[in-house]
């Protein structure tokens, strides 16, 4: 029997994606990869669409999310896997943090604009198509008039962390984060610790509830890896993996972790119930 591969990291213009659910799907089964995990940015509209299409395309969809929050001055994101996603409560609090995703465009748009760059609100709602506005929509609108040659520009120029026209999200404790997503029975993984750079609070994290790290990731290079696979090994964790791609960034599939990463998943969540 061939081996089966997953990535369980990617983004859908449900927050910051550029592709829809069931072009994410379409491109997984393209790819020949056997599941997704659909993550994103405080939002689980795209999961219900993803898993449509995986009846159409046969590729298993993991539902999940990546909550934002905060220790100190570090950023740091967790992924709640396997989430009972149709809760009542936890899509109230995610649609005050779309509220506030809104409100931050709103406040970026009028930096820009001080900054001689002229577009409006409307625009970039019209990019997001009805889904969660994220700064890729900015950029996109940005680019569409000549401002920038590049998300990249965007980025580094105006909209990036500590730019110009930067504007800080709204974000939990990390440990809200986790029991907010162990409250809905998911699994709660630390992703792409690189970024985080939080590795002497990981033990902390644990003890809060998390159950993973994010091992494999398109901006962990080979050392990174071996160093995240150790801990993860250390404390008694779950490794998992993906590209954390959005679209316009890094390519799905190009970090294809094995699938028994996914089946171990599905069995820490049932021996937390």
């Amino acid at each position: 029997m061939a081996k089966k591969f997953a990535d369980m990291h990617v983004h859908t213009n449900a927050s910051d994606g550029w592709l829809s659910s069931e072009e994410v799907v379409k491109r997984a089964h393209e790819l020949g990869l056997a599941a997704i995990g659909i993550a994103d940015h405080d939002s689980v509209d795209g999961i219900e669409k993803a898993l449509v299409a995986s009846e159409k395309y046969g590729v298993e969809v993991i539902p999940g999310v990546e909550l934002s929050s905060e220790f100190g001055p570090a950023e740091v994101h967790i992924l709640g896997y396997l989430i009972d996603w149709r809760d009542r409560e936890f899509g109230n609090r995610l649609r005050k943090f779309q509220e506030a995703r809104r409100a931050r465009a709103k406040r970026m748009i009028a930096k820009l604009r001080k900054l001689g760059v002229e577009i409006t609100y409307e625009e970039v709602a019209a990019a997001a198509r009805g889904e969660v506005i994220g700064r890729p929509h900015i950029a996109q609108v940005m680019i569409k008039h000549g401002y920038v040659r590049s998300m990249d520009e965007a980025f580094e120029r105006y909209i990036g962390d500590g730019r110009p026209a930067h504007v800080p999200k709204y974000r939990l404790s990390p440990r809200e984060a986790i029991r907010m997503i162990c409250r809905i029975g998911g699994v709660a993984v630390l992703a792409h610790p690189v970024f985080a750079q939080v590795d002497d609070l990981i033990h902390d994290l644990a003890e809060w509830g998390l159950r993973g790290i994010e091992v494999y990731h398109s901006e962990h290079d080979s050392a990174t890896v071996e160093r995240y696979e150790a801990l993860a090994k250390e404390l008694h964790l779950l490794i998992t993996g993906g590209t954390d791609s959005h679209g316009f960034d890094v390519s799905i599939g190009t970090i294809r972790v094995p699938y028994e990463l996914v089946e171990k998943l599905r069995g820490a969540k049932l021996t937390s119930k």
